[in-house]
């Protein structure tokens, strides 16, 4: 007679290999098509004189148009406020790494950016391409603990993504998910970040969907000493990349008329908010 412990072994064993066998193919493909998704809708925002790249932030596509009645397709991108602040008279760039995007640089502008900062983000219109818009959250409400996917490009060289949970969000959130007149509204996530990631997504690990706009992160001064003298260095603190929730994006682009961004040139009219 067999042993019942070795019986025992042998059929939990067979049961995880069925349940990795039977889940693992599809949880995968799944994961992959809303990395693919999230990839697609993020864009590498970099800044130019002369020719040169002298600054760079990560985008998120939140809406495109096809060309139509003799007018070019235009992307519209949103970013953090302060990567193009100290820019003036300099070139703007969007580069996208999707396929159909290539390997080239699009020209883009600024169509609205709040004057005061609060919120920190920018619109940017990109003339030339559409490229495929990232989803937002159903609710406003972002829940402690929930795992979120940041992407963006450290440094502005390679693109990268970025995995945690959120980690601090508001205390004093109504019983319907809104949040306090003049209350910090914004997100802390404990995924990395570094230089060149301000502007990136925060998306929903489960679903791919935007939940906010990466604003900053935390960082600390670490000194540095040779012979003759001594060097500051800020690196990013672990757990401290601060968010713009999509609470504030929505408010942000309330006001902002995607058709009427899209012809400025045009008729010289300001999109933002009256």
């Amino acid at each position: 007679m067999g042993s019942p412990v070795g019986g025992l072994t042998i059929l939990l064993t067979c049961l995880v290999a069925a349940g990795c066998a039977g889940l693992g193919p599809t949880a995968q493909s799944e994961r992959q098509e809303i990395i693919d998704r999230i990839v697609a809708s993020s864009v590498k925002v970099t800044i130019e004189q002369d020719g040169r790249r002298v600054a760079s932030g990560s985008g998120v596509v939140i809406a495109s148009q096809p060309a139509a009645h003799g007018r070019d397709p235009r992307t519209f991108v949103l970013t953090a406020a302060h990567v193009l602040e100290g820019w003036e008279g300099a070139q703007l760039f969007v580069r996208c790494p999707g396929a159909q995007a290539g390997p080239g640089k699009f020209p883009a502008s600024i169509k609205y950016r709040t004057p005061s900062g609060s919120p920190d983000l920018a619109l940017l219109e990109v003339r030339g391409i559409t490229l495929p818009a990232a989803r937002y959250v159903a609710e406003e409400e972002v829940r402690l603990g929930e795992e979120i996917l940041i992407v963006g490009y450290p440094w502005g060289k390679r693109l990268g993504m970025f995995g945690g949970i959120v980690s601090q969000v508001p205390m004093n959130i109504g019983e319907d998910g809104s949040v306090g007149e003049g209350a910090d509204q914004t997100l802390v996530v404990d995924a990395s970040s570094s230089k060149g990631v301000s502007g990136g997504g925060v998306f929903q690990a489960a679903s791919g969907t935007l939940v906010g706009i990466v604003e900053g992160y935390q960082t600390a001064s670490i000194a540095v000493k040779d012979r003759s003298q001594t060097y500051s260095m800020k690196i990013p603190m672990p757990g401290e990349t601060f968010v713009v929730p999509l609470v504030r994006i929505r408010e942000f682009l309330a006001g902002v008329d995607l058709t009427v961004a899209s012809h400025t040139q045009e008729t010289g009219r300001d999109p933002s908010p009256k």
